[in-house]
């Protein structure tokens, strides 16, 4: 078996376990840089020592554009290959598992960057300011996002079933645990959904997506991320935060209300209430 192959049945495999498309296409990129730095080789020889120079080499320590690549970035590289180590072990492609030796350390998170309450009624502002429909379908996008703390992939994966507004409720079928997951919708959002809903019926369009492009297709994760960042700028917070700073805002505002860390866990989905310690931080600071 060549080392292509074994990375599609591995990536095969992960999807039927229900891994989340965010984990599979992260795992897909991480191992082309693999399959690049080796050449197609047969997997037998993938060797401790053939990984341990691709995890120095450039592919691993620099981003596209040069620049050094963040410790969290890395570890995920390196918890990919312990995964697909295992995986062409327990196939019996190679002897042994030639990613075991590896570790994966915890890494410090940094405090996140997210909107104060101020900064946030500015941006709404800024985008309800404008007409046209894509103007109104990126104001139903910036609630959602403010409104539930949902992650981006979630966001674009959203069908206009799965919102159920008679149940206060909206289902997230592209979870980053790849299990399905429903969040709460407050009444304000449930307005501003249930108008967006009754035009996007309207439109004719292949596709079920709640959120469609200009061309009448799901919007993508690079097109909402592009467009939040033009409506910061308009709003004077270029810079300020990325589209998943949204979910740092939802979790800070939520903890601020509540002082509830198994409260706001729940809400952002977490699997571990220590993944959200970190809103407490921010918390004290602010209290300090």
């Amino acid at each position: 078996m060549n080392l292509q192959t074994a990375i599609d049945q591995f990536l095969t495999r992960l999807e039927a376990e229900g891994k989340s498309p965010h984990t599979i296409s992260c795992y897909r990129r991480d191992l082309r840089s693999l399959a690049t730095f080796a050449g197609d080789i047969a997997v037998a020889e993938l060797t401790e020592d053939l990984l341990a120079r691709f995890l120095l080499s450039d592919s691993v320590t620099k981003t596209h554009t040069g620049t050094p690549r963040g410790q969290a970035s890395i570890g995920r590289i390196k918890a990919c290959l312990k995964s697909f180590g295992r995986f062409v072990a327990n196939v019996g492609a190679t002897g042994r598992d030639p990613a075991a030796w590896i570790k994966v350390k915890r890494h410090q998170r940094e405090t996140p960057s997210y909107l104060t309450p101020q900064e946030v009624k500015v941006l709404v502002k800024a985008v309800a300011s404008r007409k046209g429909a894509a103007a109104e379908r990126d104001l139903v996008m910036l609630k959602i996002l403010l409104g539930t703390g949902i992650r981006l992939a979630e966001l674009v994966g959203l069908d206009i079933a799965d919102i159920r507004l008679d149940d206060k409720k909206l289902r997230l079928r592209h979870t980053k645990g790849g299990h399905a997951q429903e969040r709460f919708i407050a009444t304000d959002l449930r307005r501003a959904l249930r108008k967006y809903i009754r035009e996007r019926k309207k439109v004719a369009a292949d596709s079920d997506a709640l959120f469609l492009s200009n061309r009448n297709t799901r919007i993508s994760t690079r097109q909402v991320q592009a467009r939040m960042k033009l409506w910061l700028a308009w709003a004077g917070l270029d810079g300020k935060i990325t589209v998943h700073g949204l979910r740092h805002t939802f979790a800070t505002t939520l903890y601020g209300r509540t002082r509830n860390l198994l409260l706001v866990s729940k809400a952002l989905g977490h699997a571990q209430v220590a993944t959200t310690q970190i809103y407490a931080h921010i918390a004290d600071d602010e209290l300090e």
